[in-house]
């Protein structure tokens, strides 16, 4: 029987030294949940460098495996990350688990973050993965379980309005667990205890995540850096909260880029249906290879932002935003 474990409980399995994790499933928001935490677990056993590679890169996963098996030039320890975003699973991938000793090459970890919505246990290449990763089902949330998760993604939140807000965000967006992040990041920039709206001591209500957002698809620089050098000056602990919104632009943008369907793709990635247009225009200004380059430039900004880099956070987040508004 597959041995998988589910988004909801993947941090017990975390103790676990696992290098190889296979993230499958029709919940994007989990997907993503799943990845962050993972990345944090590899942070903390010294991964601090990434690959990335998508479709167009499937063909250098073996030479790029074995070319870092024996360590980087610095001796870092490094992620590659593989988007499989569309199809079913490519022989580049099933490969990786025929690989000799895969799971015992300490400086690498391999993160797959595959479209799949179901696996095959039967399948001769999953039960090969079976014994060599951890496999992390993120599948659509019963109605208990999403309050379960809510209430998780609610600690920032006082226990006295906790069980208030699980409540109004379940029954505004039941089902939609996309929407429910995208309430709780609001809520991030915006919280304050005994108020659950947003604060007007501060001008955070008229700079809000979507906002952001919005400016960088339609390229507006100047509005974007000022949104950002706004909320640094008031709540400049929100930093991983604008991690996040420019991340996922990109992470969006690069995904729809190789699609056979960048509009079906975007809508997976958690973009609204009524923002699919101005990504597309957007999109159209970016070649792939640049998208890519930024992603790493994303996660080289995380780091900056957990103090694991010694690059500057605010002016590394200048630097992405003005080259994803001004290409």
């Amino acid at each position: 029987m597959l041995l998988k474990c589910e988004a909801m409980t993947i941090k017990k399995y975390l103790d676990m030294p696992h290098n190889i994790f296979f993230i499958y499933g029709s919940e994007i928001v989990l997907k993503n949940n799943s990845k962050d935490i993972i990345y944090k677990s590899l942070s903390s056993r010294g991964f601090v460098e990434k690959i990335i590679l998508n479709k167009e890169g499937f063909d250098q996963i073996d030479q790029t495996i074995f070319e870092n098996a024996g360590g980087s030039l610095f001796g870092s320890k490094i992620i590659i990350e593989i988007n499989h975003d569309q199809g079913k699973i490519p022989d580049q991938i099933i490969k990786i688990f025929e690989i000799e000793n895969i799971n015992k090459i300490d400086n690498i970890a391999i993160v797959i973050n595959s479209n799949n919505e179901k696996l095959n246990s039967q399948s001769k290449w999953v039960k090969a993965m079976d014994e060599l990763a951890l496999i992390i089902e993120c599948k659509k949330l019963k109605s208990f379980e999403e309050k379960i998760w809510l209430k998780h993604q609610l600690s920032f939140v006082s226990e006295i309005d906790r069980s208030d807000l699980i409540q109004n965000i379940s029954e505004m967006n039941s089902g939609n667990l996309v929407a429910q992040q995208n309430e709780i990041n609001i809520l991030k920039l915006t919280y304050e205890e005994g108020k659950k709206t947003r604060s007007s001591s501060t001008e955070s209500a008229e700079f809000m995540p979507f906002e952001l957002e919005d400016e960088i698809i339609s390229r507006n620089t100047k509005k974007a850096l000022k949104i950002i050098h706004s909320i640094k000056s008031a709540e400049d602990h929100y930093a991983p909260l604008l991690v996040w919104i420019v991340g996922k632009i990109i992470n969006s943008a690069t995904n729809a880029r190789q699609s056979k369907n960048p509009i079906n793709s975007l809508i997976k990635s958690g973009v609204w249906s009524n923002k699919t247009s101005e990504y597309m225009n957007f999109i159209k200004n970016h070649k792939l290879q640049n998208l890519i380059e930024l992603q790493k430039n994303i996660f080289e900004l995380d780091l900056a932002n957990k103090g694991l880099s010694e690059k500057n956070f605010w002016y590394e987040l200048d630097n992405i935003v003005v080259k994803l508004t001004t290409s």
